[in-house]
């Protein structure tokens, strides 16, 4: 840095002489004629100039680093991204009874070190039933770890450990959230994805209804697994199997396109264990209250649906067929058709009809024309009567809203 300074400081100087030994004849009358006092001075200005602007130069070098760091630093900081969902409405049953539901999802989501995806988000629900054949209306209020999970990608693998959604097919038997799952996404091509997960079922609710003497809900085993191929962006065929102790469950689904709006879904599932528990309290907290027939259960869901209610101002309407026999799921809290399948069995028709009043809102009408669906070798107990056939309806409207 020295050499360059005396380097500069020099080249002025013979700028400055140059003129004066080419137009004075002989350099040393020059040197003679010209005042070496001010020269020397006019060399010590440029020399302190010179080093207040390096040291300028150095200063906005390391505000310019500083600043480079800090924003660097940001960027690389986590950032939650919040999203979440609402759900209102008035339910009318077969008993004559309304109901008015509400639910929230509170969802939070970040990438720790570029690496991780972290999820934390929970659910409330309130349900209020009105008074009936003289009965007190019913309150329930309800909060639910949503979700509390840790993800990583692998190259093509996608791996999950913790509290997380899980869905299979059309959601038949297995569409839900708070189940503790180690889960694993495999990309195989761009059409054919394998999905797997093992761990247990839904967790309890973390603030239940205070009316309620029953004890905390007792997990059992879960494990899945599911090939899907993709025809196009909104053709699928796949098939799954999996376990939800004691039951064993194999399914095969797909949804196509008929032609223009139209399209066409469907699902079938079987129970295969045969030997289906009677519920206990003492020796495991689940079971079935009408059992002995000893044989496979099965079920299966057909959806024609036309147009979709995505954007503003559109709508779809949705016709169902749906036979589930009895004792086909022991928890009816797991499919997609939780409102409506129970242990009971369900076969009738449903309508659905929505519309977007937003992009991000929309109202739904859905009616269910059905009944239950026993069998008469399952008895109450495994030695009482068996369940008799009865009506099974409703009508259900709400708001639902996603931001």
């Amino acid at each position: 840095m020295k050499n360059q300074k005396k380097a500069i400081v020099l080249g002025l100087t013979a700028s400055m002489l140059m003129p004066v030994c080419f137009n004075g004849g002989t350099a040393e009358a020059a040197a003679a004629d010209m005042d070496v006092a001010a020269m020397q001075a006019e060399i010590n200005d440029l020399t302190a100039r010179l080093t207040d602007l390096e040291n300028s130069l150095a200063a906005a070098k390391e505000k310019q680093e500083a600043a480079k760091s800090e924003k660097k630093a940001k960027k690389e900081a986590p950032t939650l991204k919040w999203s979440g969902s609402t759900k209102s409405g008035y339910m009318y049953d077969e008993k004559k009874t309304g109901k008015i539901k509400a639910e929230a999802k509170i969802l939070a989501t970040t990438v720790v070190d570029k690496t991780y995806d972290v999820g934390l988000g929970l659910k409330f629900k309130s349900t209020s039933s009105e008074p009936n054949n003289g009965k007190y209306s019913s309150e329930k209020n309800k909060v639910k770890l949503e979700q509390a999970y840790v993800g990583r990608s692998f190259g093509p693998v996608y791996v999950k450990a913790g509290v997380q959604t899980v869905s299979l097919g059309e959601g038949l038997w297995l569409s839900k959230s708070s189940v503790n799952q180690f889960t694993a996404n495999y990309k195989m091509t761009p059409r054919d994805t394998l999905y797997a997960g093992y761990g247990r079922d839904s967790q309890d609710y973390l603030v239940n209804d205070t009316n309620d003497d029953n004890p905390p809900a007792r997990t059992r085993l879960l494990k899945f697994a599911q090939y899907q191929h993709d025809f196009s962006k909104d053709a699928y065929a796949g098939l799954y199997f999996g376990t939800q102790q004691p039951e064993r469950y194999l399914g095969v689904y797909g949804s196509t396109p008929i032609v223009g709006k139209f399209g066409i879904s469907a699902e079938y599932v079987r129970n295969t264990n045969k030997e289906k528990p009677g519920f206990s309290d003492v020796d495991n907290g689940y079971g079935y209250k009408y059992f002995g027939a000893n044989k496979n259960t099965q079920g299966y869901v057909i959806s024609l649906n036309y147009g979709k209610a995505k954007k503003k101002g559109t709508w779809d309407i949705i016709g169902q067929y749906l036979n589930i026999d009895q004792n086909l799921f022991m928890d009816d809290s797991y499919t997609d058709w939780d409102d409506y399948i129970t242990a009971d069995g369900f076969k009738g028709f449903g309508l659905i009809m929505d519309y977007a009043t937003s992009d991000h809102t929309k109202l739904s009408l859905l009616r269910y024309w059905a009944h239950t669906n026993p069998d008469g070798d399952n008895l109450k107990g495994g030695t009482g009567s068996s369940l008799e056939k009865s009506p099974h309806y409703s009508t259900y409207l709400k708001f639902t809203t996603k931001f």
